[in-house]
């Protein structure tokens, strides 16, 4: 009776190694949408929209998940107007992003950004990626061409402190329709136990902000009636109030 409680408990323990091993496989790929990039002061309201405020932006960037994250980069989203009028995004009033930075995403394309890394620029792939036609559609832009740009922003992302920064669009014509979506991607810091083949370098963002974590500026004479015509019929979005 021993031994085939012994040997059936050795069976258990033979089946089930493969699928703890397949779940850390899992682990190190998914996507967990623990990043936060919002307007300072606020909180993200909902399941699918991101935060509305004014340029300058006053956000902070944190992530809610444990762990560290390492490897923070800022993925922004234009619509044509802002695309066509824009010189420079300055980050606490340094350059961080210029018209050049960013692409017109193509009608084939249907995620964002490229899953595979490009050495030249150092960006690593991603795991993390959104679907084109979303994206238009929490920024009111369906059927219309958005660009999108991606670039290095932090070496970690913390839980606590967030880290805080002033974004801001700068012009080089008026523009009256002005719509950046501010997303994030980052990378887990994977302990050795939980590493597996599929985590070797290139390590690809497995983090990221969903667009309930995320920020949609607005210009900085927006009015809240401007506010409301293209966004308020999605009933999701909050209006950040920024500190003056």
């Amino acid at each position: 009776m021993a031994l085939t409680v012994i040997l059936a408990a050795l069976s258990a323990t033979l089946i089930l190694s493969p699928l703890v091993y397949a779940t850390v496989e899992i682990d190190c790929t998914e996507c967990r949408h623990t990043i936060k990039v919002i307007p300072v002061g606020t909180e993200s309201v909902g399941s699918t929209g991101p935060l509305i405020t004014t340029t300058p932006a006053d956000l902070m960037i944190f992530h809610t998940g444990s762990g560290k994250i390492k490897n923070g980069w800022l993925l922004i989203v234009l619509n044509k107007p802002t695309y066509d009028a824009l010189d420079r995004i300055t980050i606490n009033g340094s350059t961080f992003m210029t018209k050049a930075d960013f692409v017109l995403i193509p009608a084939s394309t249907k995620k964002i950004p490229p899953s595979n890394a490009n050495s030249a620029t150092g960006y690593p792939g991603s795991d993390c990626r959104y679907e084109v036609a979303a994206v238009k559609s929490n920024m009111e832009e369906t059927g219309n061409p958005i660009y999108y740009g991606y670039k290095f922003f932090l070496n970690k992302i913390r839980v606590t402190p967030p880290n805080y920064f002033t974004l801001a669009l700068e012009f080089t014509s008026p523009v009256s329709s002005v719509k950046a979506l501010v997303l994030a991607l980052g990378r887990y810091e994977h302990t050795m136990l939980s590493v597996g083949p599929e985590c070797v370098t290139p390590q690809p963002f497995d983090a990221c902000s969903s667009f309930s974590k995320s920020t949609l500026v607005v210009p900085e004479l927006a009015t809240m009636a401007l506010v409301a015509a293209p966004f308020g019929a999605l009933g999701f979005l909050r209006v950040a109030k920024r500190k003056k």
